[in-house]
């Protein structure tokens, strides 16, 4: 029964990673770009309170403090890009939206496995190469059309 719970929660977050940018962008052109990122995650943070809340893990925030400081770094940079997805959501197309965060989440992680591990996995570098590929035949076959 846990596993059908974890499918079904993997389901809903993988329709939430593309419906989320597009919800975000049509709340954009109402309310602006920085209004739109604070629901965004103060929405965010009233989940990981519920989270905390049915998990009784209120005990881990007593550790933070001896957290290091450059693990906070991932916050920082998620709000940049939230701001920056909402303020592009409108000005790119929809296809797009869902599929640079995917590029820069892999790219990313391409990266943090190379500085802080010394290691390149073929697989990650190879599926890069496909959605980058499959984006610009994407984009080439528009110019075709037109």
């Amino acid at each position: 029964m846990t596993n059908w719970f974890i499918y079904g929660l993997a389901m809903i977050i993988g329709v939430l990673v593309t419906v989320v940018p597009i919800i975000n962008g049509s709340n954009t052109k109402i309310l602006g770009t920085i209004r739109v990122s604070f629901f965004h995650y103060f929405a965010a943070f009233i989940t990981g309170i519920v989270f905390l809340i049915f998990t009784s893990s209120f005990g881990v925030l007593s550790k933070i403090s001896a957290v290091p400081p450059q693990y906070f770094i991932g916050g920082i940079l998620g709000l940049f890009v939230i701001l920056l997805m909402n303020y592009y959501s409108v000005r790119i197309k929809a296809l797009h939206v869902a599929i640079l965060p995917f590029l820069g989440q892999m790219s990313m992680g391409l990266a943090l496995d190379y500085f802080l591990f010394e290691k390149l996995d073929l697989k990650t570098i190879l599926g890069l190469i496909i959605v980058l590929f499959g984006l610009y035949v994407q984009m080439d076959t528009k110019k075709v059309e037109a």
